[in-house]
């Protein structure tokens, strides 16, 4: 099982681009009421489902109340971020699937207008600063969690190893040992097979006796 799931890891692993950090830009995207300025995030390394549950956090964080809705959208209301100023704003956005990671795409609405960097150059800056600090947080965590799974799959073929190094030590052990069991068991063997042919002529002398003994008791009779 550990094999396997390296085997996955390292396929994982080779499908990501060492140059891909987290990108922060500026597009139309069809949120709120219509195409709308959107700030968007890219964010290399994690899972929607890691993505969704942070981008919940950081709206819940900023005093959203927070509704899920059809195709991934996700609606943040009266969210105050702190910096931006103190009016509330509803904050449209939406996860979607982008090269070997996530992008979200958020629309800012303040009023009946929309932060932007042509409008809103400073709110605007703020927001993509903050974006790109939560992105890069949550590329860094998912990518040490590659490195735990890995390292606990290393953990456990090190162990495996060490544990095939003892076996086949003792099995050695075992070999040489009983080689010398072999070795000491044939010159027994050898030994023994002296003494037999040895004793098989004396048994064979003392029967010939016994019958000389008995034929001169019937000599008697």
């Amino acid at each position: 099982m550990k094999k396997l799931r390296l085997l996955f890891l390292m396929i994982a692993i080779s499908s990501f681009s060492y140059g891909q950090k987290v990108v922060v830009d500026e597009g139309l995207e069809s949120l709120g009421d219509g195409y709308n300025n959107a700030i968007r995030v890219f964010v290399p390394h994690t899972s929607e489902k890691a993505l969704t549950k942070k981008w919940n956090e950081f709206l819940k964080k900023n005093h959203a109340k927070v509704k899920s809705g059809k195709s991934n959208t996700i609606t943040g209301l009266y969210t105050v971020i702190n910096g931006i100023g103190p009016d509330s704003m509803t904050v449209y956005s939406k996860i979607t699937e982008f090269q070997n990671g996530f992008q979200l795409a958020a629309v800012f609405q303040r009023g009946n207008d929309y932060i932007s960097s042509t409008r809103t150059p400073k709110e605007s800056a703020m927001i993509q600063g903050l974006l790109k600090q939560w992105g890069t947080d949550i590329s860094k965590e998912a990518l040490l969690e590659k490195i735990e799974d890995a390292e606990d799959v290393l953990k456990g073929q090190n162990k495996d190893k060490r544990n095939l190094e003892n076996s086949t030590k003792s099995l050695t052990e075992s070999n040489e040992s009983m080689k010398k069991q072999i070795a000491d068991n044939e010159k027994r063997i050898e030994e023994n097979a002296k003494k037999l042919t040895t004793l098989q002529t004396e048994i064979e002398t003392q029967t010939i006796l016994i019958d000389g003994i008995k034929a001169k008791q019937l000599d008697l009779q």
